[in-house]
């Protein structure tokens, strides 16, 4: 957002995304978001709606950001509830940030945002506040009443930048003026990793060993479960299986180390499967979120020689530390970040994953 964009009647702004702490990822994204914007008014108050509170107070408080809270004794069910509608009210400014604008699951309000923004943002135009789409993907969206959703409330925003081009497709076939709509890079390469030797004392804390190459690896839980209209799943059981087995010909033949980066606390349980079918365990370390903060993840995966990921930002935070990237394909998102970067050649599709596939282009 240029200098001239930011009102200087906007003193105070409600940051509304994904602001569990659960991902790595998402909180990098926000910490970029409120630095970038602390660069145009050092004065600047935040506001945050979270379902944990102590996340936000030990992670932002510098930035001057307030948590309020999203769980249901303070009558809210996630995003839709008195919290997050008064903090709007409060506030002069809404800033709508990540991937929360899609339709799956559209009338779940503990997994989807887009239904409750519908009611939310023209509450706030009816308060006269200032709305943002800030570097957000949106996408999927596949319904009718997704895109009458989002059409209604893409009209009513102020400022719209999206992070790849396929977000201003979507936004186009609604007929949103294309006016005030910008391209920009995601926010959370704009991310500060930590110091060199900070990581330096991780690696020897996690016993990593140093004197060989090191392969990072990232798969999420979403494997089998959230693919694209019309596309089938992949076999949980045999893509693992066969994670395994090309990560132990890669420990063999490659004589590498293997470093798994879970940047989600849902992934842990799935990447600590993998890790159980393979061969070479002392050869094989993981790294999650839930210990390391988003920064020290960002150090330690510009240690890679190269990273395979599926979440978008753990693909994001590599390649902002110049780090070569492999992306797994299982949605629109890391398929767009790849295009954006001009690295459609390193990808794997589910269509057409196979073991000796992964290892192939690993190898290279």
């Amino acid at each position: 957002m240029k200098k001239t964009n930011l009102d200087k009647k906007v003193k105070s702004i409600t940051l509304l995304g994904s602001s569990s702490g659960r991902n790595a990822g998402d909180a990098a994204l926000l910490n970029s978001i409120m630095a970038d914007l602390k660069k145009l008014d050092p004065n600047l108050r935040f506001e945050i709606p979270t379902i944990n509170p102590s996340f936000i107070t030990k992670s932002f408080s510098k930035y001057n950001a307030k948590p309020i809270s999203m769980l249901p004794w303070h009558f809210s069910i996630k995003m839709l509830g008195f919290p997050t509608f008064l903090s709007v009210a409060r506030t002069d400014m809404t800033i709508i940030f990540d991937a929360i604008l899609f339709d799956r699951a559209l009338y779940n309000p503990l997994f989807n945002f887009l239904s409750t923004l519908y009611f939310l943002i023209p509450f706030a135009k009816r308060k006269g506040k200032k709305i943002v789409y800030y570097n957000v993907g949106i996408g999927p969206i596949s319904t009718n009443m997704g895109k009458r959703m989002l059409k209604k409330i893409s009209e009513m925003v102020d400022l719209i930048t999206v992070r790849d081009s396929q977000s201003i497709q979507i936004l186009k076939s609604l007929k949103i003026p294309e006016s005030k709509i910008f391209l920009t890079a995601d926010a959370a390469l704009n991310n500060t990793p930590s110091t060199e030797e900070h990581v330096e004392k991780i690696l020897s804390s996690e016993k990593i060993e140093k004197d060989k190459p090191l392969l990072g690896f990232n798969i999420n839980t979403y494997i089998d479960t959230w693919v694209e209209t019309g596309k089938e799943p992949i076999n949980k059981s045999s893509f693992l299986k066969d994670i395994a087995s090309v990560l132990d010909k890669v420990i063999k033949d490659l004589d590498v180390n293997v470093i798994f980066f879970a940047t989600q606390h849902m992934d842990i349980p799935i990447i600590s499967k993998v890790i159980d079918y393979i061969k070479n365990k002392d050869k094989v370390n993981l790294i999650t979120n839930r210990k390391y903060s988003n920064q020290e993840i960002m150090g330690l995966l510009g240690k890679m020689e190269l990273f395979v990921g599926m979440r978008l930002h753990s693909l994001i935070l590599a390649s902002a530390m110049n780090t070569p990237i492999l992306g797994l394909i299982y949605q629109d998102k890391v398929r767009n970040y790849l295009k954006e970067l001009n690295l459609e050649k390193q990808k794997i599709e589910f269509s057409n994953f196979s073991a000796d596939n992964l290892f192939n282009i690993i190898k290279k």
